[in-house]
């Protein structure tokens, strides 16, 4: 009962009660899996970039970190604005700014919020920064093999003709390929919104596991052995790879576009293709199946649905758009978006099993069953 207290208690009242340190030991405990997944992605990187010298290329995390600068400002600013006009209008607070600040520090003074932000930031970071590594020496360890292939697939699955030539209205559409690459971009914003806005949640619930664990190995088998076994650049590389000009219609028409729109993606294939030839230093890495991009969009989707419809509705949209995204901006073939859907899927459901069966409240209740009705207990 003093612990449950404790537990809910403001983060400076718990340290003083010396109750936080049993609180962010009980996370850890909680976090295990995490962890080791996180550890074991670690150990993998380090083996990997020890073999192949390879680095995350710093140019393209910077491009996206100002991407992600300015939509947290943007957001953030909007949402403080929203809040106060809120307090001041609606609910008509005397003191709106001080109502603001004082939900701030609640909010980020709880000592569960805290030990969960601790615990899941710590091995998200880890684990990303162990990804970074992988992604980037899948084309040194496994030789782009499998485009032909892919193309050809694709051909089949859809009766005869590319993916993007059914799609051709939208690529001959300038205005329509700059909103698609905007969707495309803006991905990454909801990745680490989503990962972020997980991990600070003060009640630890088996959803929020089931996407950390959904998230750390989707990445690790889809984002990285997968794309291994079947390593593969993509339609925007297919023709500088000498693999034929079948997507040179494509690219010239995402070329057109550009003067018209800047279209980011084409400057990102630029610096990715650098990086690949060491015409700059490090690399990001290029691998096409599967889409890591509508795998993690799929994600989203699944964890918005068990929170609101409504969001749900929402995110399976923005999925579609990301697959639309990914043809059309010459990134994937449909089949690694069909993959990585696929298996974002098959990783959700298996992860919310394990989560439901092994969760430590799951075992927990079980011993205590299994006490009441052993034979000691029951007098037999």
């Amino acid at each position: 009962m003093e612990h449950s207290v404790a537990a809910s208690a403001p983060l400076t009242g718990a340290i003083v009660g010396r109750a936080f340190p049993g609180i962010l030991a009980d996370a850890f405990w909680r976090h295990r899996l995490l962890h080791a997944m996180a550890t074991a992605a670690l150990l993998l990187a380090s083996a990997v970039g020890w073999h192949t010298g390879n680095m995350p290329d710093f140019g393209v995390l910077a491009e996206y970190a100002e991407y992600l600068f300015i939509a947290f400002w943007i957001c953030g600013s909007a949402l403080a604005l929203g809040t106060l006009f809120h307090l001041a209008l609606v609910q008509r607070e005397t003191e709106p700014l001080h109502t603001f600040l004082k939900s701030l520090g609640r909010f980020f003074g709880d000592a569960e919020r805290i030990a969960n932000s601790l615990n899941g930031l710590g091995a998200g970071l880890a684990f990303i920064s162990a990804i970074g590594v992988l992604k980037g020496a899948i084309a040194i360890l496994s030789p782009f093999a499998w485009d032909k292939a892919l193309a050809h697939a694709d051909r089949i699955l859809h009766f005869g003709r590319a993916p993007h030539e059914w799609l051709w209205f939208v690529v001959q559409s300038p205005l329509a390929l700059k909103i698609i690459n905007i969707a495309y971009n803006f991905w990454f914003v909801v990745l680490i919104i989503a990962v972020f806005t997980v991990c600070i949640t003060r009640k630890d619930t088996k959803l929020r596991h089931q996407f950390l664990m959904s998230f750390m190995t989707v990445w690790t088998l889809g984002g990285f052995l997968l794309a291994m076994g079947l390593s593969s650049a993509g339609p925007c590389f297919y023709e500088q790879l000498g693999f034929g000009n079948d997507f040179h219609p494509l690219m010239q028409a995402l070329a057109v576009a550009d003067r018209v729109y800047p279209i980011w993606a084409l400057s990102t294939q630029d610096m990715l293709w650098s990086g690949y030839t060491g015409a700059t230093t490090g690399s990001v890495g290029i691998s096409a199946f599967p889409s890591l991009h509508v795998a993690m969009a799929v994600l989203f989707a699944l964890y918005a649905t068990r929170r609101s419809r409504l969001a749900g509705l929402v995110m399976w949209l923005f999925a579609g758009v990301i697959m639309v995204g990914s043809v059309v901006l010459g990134w994937h073939y449909a089949l690694d978006g069909y993959a990585g859907a696929f298996l974002m899927i098959a990783i959700w459901k298996v992860c919310g099993y394990l989560v439901a069966r092994f969760s430590p409240d799951r075992m927990a209740a079980e011993m205590e069953s299994s006490t009441m009705q052993s034979p000691a207990v029951c007098g037999l």
